[in-house]
């Protein structure tokens, strides 16, 4: 079996007795959470940029995949899916329009009650960090972080609520459900 973000295998067992059924993996990049989840039986939408999406198609693992997707064609809203995946997408989403459209996008092809599982990297506090820094993950200077309250603040104004979080060494993974 593929391997999997840490919070997709974790959360695996929960979809299945939620009855989770089709996935959209938003920011599909290598295919990983996509591959395992369709070898987990889900039927597995992959969607990533223009660049990315010619990548995709020609990776083996593609093939089990039930569609690929430019995100421009998520504004359409036709997949009603159960679940969306977003492994570390926000991290490099910049904020205003692009960030904006991501989120409407998921709402759009999201059914009334479905889940986000969402993991970014989360903010460390370093006090070496400065304008100079060399340490990357650790600076919130350096990447867009984010704790569980931010991601809360962002996404569940998009009409979702929190089920659960985790924290791990460098990332928070969140699970939300869309209100009806």
């Amino acid at each position: 079996m593929a391997t999997a973000a840490l919070s997709v295998s974790k959360y695996l067992e929960f979809f299945r007795k939620k009855e989770v059924r089709s996935v959209l993996d938003y920011g599909a990049g290598t295919l990983r959470n996509s591959a395992f989840m369709a070898e987990a039986g889900f039927r597995v939408y992959a969607a990533d940029l223009p660049v990315q999406v010619a990548r995709i198609m020609k990776m083996a693992s593609a093939r089990k995949l039930a569609g690929i997707l430019d995100v421009d064609e998520l504004a359409g809203g036709l997949l009603d899916v159960d679940l969306v995946l977003s492994s570390y997408v926000l991290n490099i989403i910049p904020d205003g329009t692009a960030k904006s459209r991501y989120l409407k996008n998921i709402v759009l092809n999201l059914r009334p009650d479905g889940y986000l599982l969402v993991e970014v990297r989360c903010r460390e506090t370093s006090s070496d960090c400065s304008s100079s820094c060399e340490h990357g993950k650790r600076c919130p200077n350096c990447i867009k972080t984010y704790s569980h309250l931010e991601l809360d603040q962002l996404v569940e104004s998009q009409g979702f609520r929190r089920v659960s979080h985790y924290y791990r060494r460098h990332s928070v993974a969140v699970l939300y459900q869309r209100f009806s």
